[in-house]
């Protein structure tokens, strides 16, 4: 795919410039030449009347194994359209006589599934940059319009690698505010995953922008995605509810991402430094989650969730949202994890948990704030701020499996830092969770007139204290509860001494130890614990908190 490339040559299009098999501009003369496409959607179909049935009109030219690359990029100016002719174009096919999607569906008109590589030989979908596409600049951008549903439908597929992509669409306009004009050239969701998505591999991708969702649906096993921003969709980050009772199975692995400010739209054009506008949450008509699920028992294997090294921030529901995943071998692991700033609980998990090596700001209220950058006139409607109970994370316990919270810094002025419940009917002495090397913060609630406890339940806390748990070496400093806690040992009850432990209105400050300090020293070795939020190695005793 190239710029300067030319159009499809098909059986249905004799006169078509390129064959698409050359990494070349067209020549300027001649027919089925060695040459690059100009148009991505050529990649699945060649510009004829398309019911979505009938190759080569409708269908993948690549196959098994290929890949495809796409030259131009943001820096270089060039975008990529997708889906149906514009809404300003009155006719299905142009002037030219080439058609863009399905005839009289333009909602429907995003690729069909890609053909399936092979475990030896992924297919992959490439922009230009793959190599290098740590910045915003080098990815290449492809864009919907005309109310198209998906912009990239990886669903059906498997063994698939989509790298260095930008993928939006050209309007402000949100779903969540009310319906999108018939004139507003928009896109409803970026990618469409299912269980029957194996094997996926994400990188250097940005989804941004869409009036609904960045991602919809939960992915099979296999699934990896390195360095992916979802920022600014007016629905919803990641939207992994399928709305059919399906639910995830399998590996998950998302790493170096940054999930924010979902729930509102993003400028059209962009003109501020934070583009971010017409909020809406549960209670206005939004949604809101960063990552959200369904309410389903995931199938045997279950589902292994671990999101890694990351941001989730301003989103105008929870942050992480993985309460309701559960089943039989299903498990949630945040680890090195910013959570700030979104407008109901940071990090939320229903099924076996770990966190680790975590910054956690419950300042659900930031988005309320003036925060410099956005917009002069917001035009936010939120009113479900602090959601649930104004807690800054949500866990529960498993009967013979440890729920796990170590290594965390946790600032918070809600109600309660860490609301800890069962998960089944079983209450017994096998629900255990480990408490250790936690630096906890907390300030005046104003409107509840007392500070935060550390840790609550509504039915009680001997998860804390039965055999086989551990709840030692946390530093506690503004909490309503008494330090240390009946059963708690080798307890640091004093102000933790880190260089920032404001509770920041929105955003953040630096929580690491400062010079003089209370936690150097005073944690407890834990077995896979290395390397702090930083990366930096962990010494035996290791800081409390999660910073070196």
């Amino acid at each position: 795919m190239r710029p300067d490339g030319g159009t499809r040559y098909s059986s249905n299009v004799t006169s078509g410039q390129c064959d698409g098999l050359g990494d070349a501009p067209y020549p300027g003369s001649g027919v089925n030449q060695h040459c690059a496409f100009n148009d991505y959607r050529y990649l699945y179909q060649d510009g004829t009347y398309a019911n979505g049935s009938a190759f080569p009109a409708w269908g993948w030219i690549i196959k098994s194994g290929d890949w495809v690359i796409v030259r131009g990029s943001i820096g270089t100016g060039v975008s990529y359209r997708l889906g149906a002719a514009p809404p300003t174009q009155t006719t299905y096919c142009d002037s030219t006589n080439v058609c863009w999607g399905l005839a009289g569906d333009a909602a429907d008109s995003y690729n069909p599934p890609i053909p399936a590589g092979t475990a030896a030989k992924h297919t992959r979908i490439l922009g230009e940059n793959y190599a290098a596409c740590s910045s915003q600049s080098a990815r290449t951008q492809l864009h919907g319009g005309t109310g198209l549903y998906y912009l990239l439908n990886l669903k059906s597929t498997s063994y698939v690698d989509v790298q260095c992509l930008d993928l939006t669409d050209f309007s402000g306009c949100s779903r969540s505010v009310g319906a999108c004009a018939a004139t507003e050239d928009y896109a409803t969701n970026g990618i469409w995953l299912y269980t029957n998505s194996t094997n996926i591999t994400l990188a250097d991708v940005r989804v941004h922008g869409l009036a609904y969702s960045g991602i919809g649906g939960p992915p099979g096993t296999g699934f990896v995605a390195t360095d992916l921003a979802i920022l600014g969709n007016g629905g919803a980050g990641w939207n992994a509810d399928p709305g059919d009772g399906t639910t995830g199975v399998g590996t998950m692995l998302v790493e170096n991402f940054n999930i924010s400010w979902n729930g509102c739209a993003e400028e059209y054009p962009i003109v501020d430094a934070v583009p971010y506008d017409n909020c809406r949450d549960d209670s206005t008509g939004g949604y809101g989650d960063g990552f959200g699920t369904t309410t389903a028992v995931s199938p045997a294997p279950g589902w292994q969730i671990h999101f890694d090294n990351g941001i989730v921030s301003y989103n105008t529901q929870d942050g992480l949202d993985a309460l309701h995943v559960n089943g039989p071998g299903t498990s949630v692991a945040y680890t090195r994890v910013l959570a700030f700033g979104n407008e109901g609980q940071q990090l939320k998990v229903g099924a076996v948990s770990t966190i680790q090596n975590s910054l956690i700001v419950g300042n659900c209220a930031a988005i309320q704030q003036a925060i410099p950058g956005r917009p002069a006139t917001t035009g936010d409607n939120l009113a479900d701020v602090c959601r649930g109970g104004n807690e800054a994370v949500a866990v529960v316990t498993w009967p013979g499996q440890p729920t796990v919270f170590q290594n965390n810094t946790l600032i918070t002025g809600g109600y309660l830092g860490i609301e800890v419940e069962y998960a089944t009917s079983d209450t017994g002495p096998t629900n255990t969770m480990l408490y250790n090397n936690n630096v906890f913060i907390g300030y005046l609630n104003v409107a509840h007139g007392q500070n935060p406890a550390v840790l609550y339940s509504n039915t009680d806390l001997k998860a804390l204290t039965n055999p086989g748990a551990s709840w030692t070496n946390n530093a506690t400093y503004g909490a309503k509860t008494s330090c240390p806690q009946a059963g708690e040992s080798a307890a640091v009850c004093a102000d933790p001494g880190l260089i920032d432990e404001t509770l920041h209105a929105y955003g953040y400050g630096n929580m690491a130890p400062a010079v003089t300090n209370n936690v150097t020293g005073k944690g407890i070795a834990v077995p896979g614990i290395t390397v702090d939020f930083n990366g930096a190695p962990r010494p035996n005793p290791p800081t409390i908190g999660a910073i070196e």
